[in-house]
């Protein structure tokens, strides 16, 4: 399915048939949940109590009931062998790069020796590939520490000198470390973004093989409505028990899930901040992102700068794509829940900061839809403590009342 074909007349129904029968279903559903306990609270009259506790019951509902159907459209998926209105990745193989691609990863006091297994890795694998003549490197060092800045750059001259890629593999450590990971790829993209088509973005604990990276360039060649691509990365390589129940429950998971995003969300999708590519030019000219006014934590810099340029990117026209089916992209996650708790932290001011983008102009609705989910996930819970707390109010009431028989 050519791009043309995707992006025109064919699309536009499908689009909003999916997304009528996805938002429609998650509606019903909380509806049929609501009508029932609205059943119940009516036996003996429907008090304001009560009323805000339904409120709250269908709006939670409804935030279960959109993950629901999103697995069951991921699942439907998978059954019947993939998506048709997809990025087809069979339709790129074997197609020649004719533009270049910039591997960027970002670090900050990380372990130079992970940083330079992973970048081996990806080396070595690109390596195998006819189409590694498309792709540069750089590490953009935002680290504070001059020990392992020292010992960064080290890495960096022994790699090159190992693998004769002078001019291929380069490393920038910056001065100025404003804005923290968002302003060290603003940086390169103003110093260097002019030099390249495309941009990849990887974590100091990513991992793609090459095959993974030419195909998202070759991809991002063939649609040319395509801001930003953004892969599936599995979180492998931890060992403790923590990480290792949760990569089971990514691995489990996280495929169909995806699947599901991909199958409502369509052109609309949204960024992860790493393992995807991005359109340069266009994210350079469109995808800088304002400082909030008023103090953190809700104020100054935006942290989850990903929904963000996202939500740019598509406001400028251009599709935000996932695709969910490449194989060969993975990352690390915290290894225990102190680490985990101290990122999710982060998560969370950053998500909480997207309120303040909710009304932000000419944004896609359903680049909203993205800022207002994400900032569901961490307040859902202080709305499911708020319904425990009206459920026992309204029991304890009910205690002070004489039954009626």
């Amino acid at each position: 399915m050519d791009a043309l074909r995707r992006s025109g007349s064919w699309m536009r129904p499908h689009v909003r048939l999916r997304r009528t029968l996805f938002f429609g279903l998650t509606l019903l559903t909380a509806g049929c949940a609501s009508a029932l306990l609205l059943d119940v609270l009516q036996a003996d009259s429907l008090s304001g109590i009560e009323l805000v506790g339904l409120l709250l019951f269908f709006a939670l509902f409804a935030w279960i009931a959109s993950a629901f159907w999103t697995a069951i459209a991921g699942f439907a998926i998978s059954l019947v062998g993939g998506d048709p209105a997809a990025v087809q990745v069979g339709e790129v193989a074997g197609r020649p790069l004719r533009t270049r691609t910039a591997v960027a990863m970002p670090v900050y006091n990380e372990d130079p020796r992970r940083v330079a297994a992973g970048l081996e890795a990806i080396w070595c694998s690109l390596a195998r590939e006819s189409q590694r003549g498309a792709f540069d490197f750089f590490i953009l060092s935002d680290t504070r520490d001059p020990g392992i800045a020292a010992e960064e750059e080290a890495m960096w001259q022994r790699f090159v000198a190992r693998h004769r890629a002078a001019g291929r593999v380069f490393y920038r450590r910056r001065r100025d470390r404003s804005d923290h990971k968002a302003g060290n790829i603003a940086d390169f993209v103003r110093r260097w973004g002019a030099g390249y088509d495309y941009m990849i973005v990887l974590d100091a604990d990513s991992i793609m093989t090459g095959s993974a990276l030419v195909t998202l360039a070759r991809v991002m060649d063939a649609h040319p409505e395509i801001g930003i691509l953004q892969s599936l990365p599995l979180p492998v390589g931890r060992e403790t028990l923590f990480a290792r129940l949760l990569q089971f429950g990514a691995r489990l998971q996280s495929p169909m899930l995806a699947s599901g995003l991909a199958f409502w969300q369509l052109g609309e999708s949204n960024y992860w901040g790493h393992n995807a590519i991005l359109r340069l030019q266009a994210f350079a000219r469109h995808c800088t992102l304002p400082h909030l006014p008023g103090k953190p934590p809700l104020g100054g810099e935006i942290l989850s700068h990903d929904f963000v340029e996202a939500a740019f990117m598509r406001r400028a026209g251009y599709e935000v794509r996932q695709l969910p089916e490449l194989i060969g992209s993975w990352e690390e996650m915290p290894a225990n829940l102190i680490d985990y708790a101290a990122r999710e932290r982060r998560w969370t001011q950053g998500n909480l900061q997207h309120a303040r983008l909710l009304g932000f102009p000419g944004l896609h609705p359903l680049s909203r839809v993205h800022f207002l989910t994400g900032i569901l996930s961490y307040v859902s819970s202080l709305m499911w403590l708020a319904l425990l707390l009206v459920s026992s109010l309204v029991s304890a009431i009910e205690t002070t009342k004489k039954p009626q028989y």
